[in-house]
């Protein structure tokens, strides 16, 4: 039992060491394909690939987030409406 232990401890030493080298290389092929590409994921420190948000742009005017906010509501208050109707059907 201690040989699988030691066999299982040196395979995952040789796997991380692989992950490694692959997420090198693909550090190196992401810088050359430029910033636009490599914003999208980011290798942490763990060397796991995580999501970054993408550059925005423009933000919304205040125009636009009232009639976002107020077309928002008129949606929240007819599901409200709606379940508020069912829960009386039934």
């Amino acid at each position: 039992m201690p040989e699988r232990h030691r066999l299982l401890e040196l395979a995952l030493k040789g796997l991380e060491s692989e992950q490694n080298r692959i997420q090198d290389e693909i550090r190196a092929i992401r810088s050359e394909l430029g910033v636009g590409s490599a914003s999208r994921l980011s290798v942490s420190a763990t060397g796991r690939a995580a999501r970054v948000a993408p550059n925005k742009g423009k933000p919304m005017s205040a125009a636009q987030k009232r009639k976002i906010s107020a077309a928002m509501k008129r949606r929240h208050a007819e599901r409200r409406r709606m379940a508020k109707a069912a829960g009386k059907a039934a």
